[in-house]
């Protein structure tokens, strides 16, 4: 089985780094997006190509399995493609008599190059212009705070769609001609913001479904569905690890070598902890129940705390 070649789709290379394949993605993804198009079927279907293919190789382990995938379609291939001299020609052509890797009996050549046959005299059925069609889903990405995708919350978040154009309601034309709005496309782009609901404990790459927030639908269609693809942004002194989250938390050499208390900035609270005496770098402190959420429960894992001694 032949595997797709999404590196071609997005335009990428192999050596390419994430940064690379995602800004190549995003000018494709504004290119053929079928609102941009007047939802062109040939642009749709590229569209979804294209978003099938950033999905694997914006994802470290996908585009990983997927390399490996493609190396070993090319092994087969060569392995049963050969082409060799001892390979017999005509109607077996290059699959021989004992090969396979097609299901279903051998369709003779006449038969597939038939001009009379009643396959290419059938058309598709042009579709309705004005037949009500469902909006398209939004993708975007969204780094959001450690600590709203660890304990959850509310955001505003803001991106641009596709409307129908307020100037000539969608029609594309006025009384002069084109719509001088929307030059004829019947839609314009739109700011929107929105107030999001982020559910407690998702889990890094997320794909998390606003209904009804994406793409209008035309002719009186519903509206597609808004994807926020969840990651946390960097964080300078903690790291979430399942539902735990791990501290760096620096203390001088005297608290280290003395002991006592010490206060402590947790997801959502301030802290105070004991220090013993003739503690060490890299040992830790766990505050239980006081780390990041389970994914979408109120039941929280442990603020674990790593000593760093600094040097006076």
């Amino acid at each position: 089985m032949a595997v797709k070649d999404y590196y071609k789709v997005l335009g990428a290379a192999l050596k390419d780094a994430a940064g690379a394949i995602k800004k190549k993605y995003r000018a494709l993804a504004k290119e053929h997006h079928p609102d941009a198009n007047n939802g062109d079927k040939k642009s749709e279907e590229l569209f979804k190509k294209i978003t099938e293919a950033y999905e694997v190789l914006s994802d470290d382990k996908k585009r990983k399995a997927y390399d490996r995938e493609r190396v070993a379609a090319k092994s087969r291939q060569s392995y049963s493609g050969g082409g060799s001299a001892g390979n017999s020609s005509g109607a077996e052509g290059k699959y021989g008599p004992y090969d396979h890797s097609r299901s279903g009996p051998r369709q003779d050549w006449r038969q597939q190059q038939d001009p009379f046959s009643q396959s290419n005299f059938t058309e598709d059925e042009p579709p309705d212009p004005n037949m009500p069609m469902q909006g398209f889903d939004l993708q975007f990405m969204a780094e959001l705070p450690l600590v709203t995708v660890a304990l959850g919350g509310k955001i505003d978040y803001a991106y641009e769609k596709f409307v129908q154009c307020p100037e000539c309601e969608g029609m594309g034309t006025d009384d002069e001609g084109d719509c001088p709005e929307c030059k004829g496309k019947r839609q314009v782009v739109k700011q929107i913001v929105l107030e999001v609901d982020i559910p407690p404990g998702l889990v890094d790459n997320y794909t998390y479904r606003v209904k009804d927030q994406g793409g209008e639908g035309r002719n009186g269609g519903p509206p597609g569905d808004l994807l926020l693809k969840i990651t946390p942004q960097p964080h300078p002194t903690m790291k979430r690890i399942k539902n735990d989250i791990y501290a760096q938390v620096n203390i001088s050499q005297k608290l280290a070598d003395e002991g006592g208390s010490l206060q402590v900035q947790t997801l959502d609270s301030l802290e105070t902890i004991e220090v013993e005496d003739g503690t060490l770098t890299g040992e830790e402190y766990r505050l239980v129940g006081k780390g990041g959420c389970f994914p979408w429960d109120k039941k929280r894992g442990d603020f674990i705390v790593k000593f760093f001694i600094l040097e006076d």
